[in-house]
């Protein structure tokens, strides 16, 4: 299959598990058209002369989506579509899904990310609206008493920008948290808006003198030094594995492919396997059905959670924790979830993976010498391996030879050992009573 046209089944979507973590929120019908900023849908969807425009809502926002379709079709008097469902992450523009009508043009409602988008078509971005305190964010600014102090403003207080752009002063500057390139480092920020990963991205991209958020009161962000203590943790699990899982997570992030691709030429290198898994949204059960990967890679929107899920079978790494383990002239990067941070950055890749004997080390999670019996030949899946003293052995280790070891290995056809039969006639009717049901 070629990368150009590589999309996902409309099946992901219909099996998607729908988040909890947000309870569904209706808009009061009066407070519509400017929440969602209607009459300038309208306008923009006029000037540029669009005909086939999907309205991408997130989750929690459904229940106001038939009443913006509604209202948008009576300004335009011609059909909008609503994305029901993402097969993704809400927050990135879902333009694989629009492409199913032929859309020309996407309208994304709610929450986004930071991520640069890989979307081919036109889109309109709607931010959340909510509500600020501009009377203690004046306060807090004015305790922090320093002579540098850049406010970042998130994307939910964008439609009051200009009330807190009163606030700035000699010493005070206010900008969008979406534009922090060219920002320097030492000096102290605050973040207008609630703690998460949009700001842990921000502070990794960063790396501030000092970091505040503000939402009803100031706090001092505290960096979870969890996160990077995982990072040694995966990076060693990587260096372990023998077979590896890319998971593709999204088709809506600029260069997912070209991160998949250097992902493969990494793990060739360093003769490990891997196999590129694409099952809409991972879930555990999903990722369940193989058992034998050491280790998953996703790459994914910056602001997925995954990262930080214990439910899964093995561990999910980032595309930057294969970059480090398994690329030894890598010294230069930091770590970030947005793979776009730093992949300008790699472009050389030393590793032992092109010699013939590899140096062996020590796992510092299982205490095992590592490197000398991975000396296997990784081409395809042959079935023959040379080991490093000269002899020949079966290699079991590849995907079809894992399944061969299986007790259970699934559904057997049984081809030639069933009796065929015709086909006979089935229920007719209603499940609540069959018309031919006996009872």
């Amino acid at each position: 299959m070629s990368q150009s046209s590589f999309s996902t089944n409309e099946a992901v979507s219909l099996e998607k598990t729908v988040s909890r973590d947000q309870k569904p929120m209706e808009t009061p019908l009066e407070a519509i058209d400017s929440v969602y900023e209607i009459d300038k849908c309208a306008q923009w969807i006029k000037t540029n002369n669009f005909h086939n425009v999907c309205l991408q809502f997130p989750d929690y926002l459904l229940p106001d989506s038939s009443t913006v379709a509604l209202r948008l079709e009576a300004k335009l008097g011609e059909k909008v579509y609503i994305l029901g469902d993402t097969a993704y992450e809400s927050c990135c523009i879902d333009y694989i899904a629009a492409a199913h009508i032929n859309a020309d043009a996407i309208i994304h409602f709610g929450p986004v990310c930071f991520s640069q988008t890989s979307a081919t078509i036109p889109y309109l971005i709607i931010h959340e609206k909510h509500q600020l305190n501009i009377e203690n964010l004046k306060h807090a600014i004015g305790d922090l008493k320093t002579n540098r102090l850049i406010v970042l403003v998130d994307t939910p207080y964008i439609h009051i920008l200009d009330r807190i752009e009163a606030l700035k002063n000699d010493s005070v500057t206010i900008c969008s948290a979406d534009k922090i390139e060219g920002l320097s480092s030492d000096q102290k920020f605050v973040f207008v808006g609630e703690p998460g990963r949009k700001l842990t991205n921000i502070v990794f991209a960063l790396k501030p003198q000092e970091m505040y958020w503000f939402k009803d009161s100031l706090h001092k962000y505290v960096m979870d030094v969890r996160v990077l203590k995982r990072r040694n943790y995966l990076m060693e699990k990587i260096r372990d594995s023998r077979t590896i899982g890319i998971v593709i997570g999204t088709l809506g992030v600029k260069n997912y492919l070209n991160v998949i691709a250097r992902m493969k030429e990494l793990i060739n290198l360093s003769r490990k396997k891997y196999y590129i898994i694409s099952v809409g949204k991972p879930t555990v059960a999903k990722l369940a059905n193989f058992p034998e990967l050491d280790v998953y890679v996703m790459v994914t929107c910056a602001m997925n959670e995954i990262y930080d899920s214990r439910d899964f079978c093995q561990p999910i790494a980032t595309p930057f924790d294969v970059e480090i383990a398994l690329n030894n002239s890598l010294n230069n990067i930091t770590f970030s979830y947005d793979y776009n941070h730093y992949i300008e950055h790699c472009k050389t890749i030393e590793g032992s993976g092109d010699s013939t004997e590899c140096e062996p080390d020590v796992s510092l999670l299982t205490n095992r010498i590592r490197g000398a019996d991975n000396v296997e030949d990784n081409c395809g899946s042959n079935q023959i391996m040379l080991r490093s003293d000269g002899t020949l052995a079966l290699n079991t280790s590849y995907g079809a030879g894992f399944l061969a070891d299986r007790t259970w290995k699934g559904l057997e056809q049984n081809l030639g050992n069933t009796e065929v039969e015709k086909a006979t006639e089935g229920r007719r009717g209603l499940a609540q009573k069959y018309e031919n049901e006996n009872c």
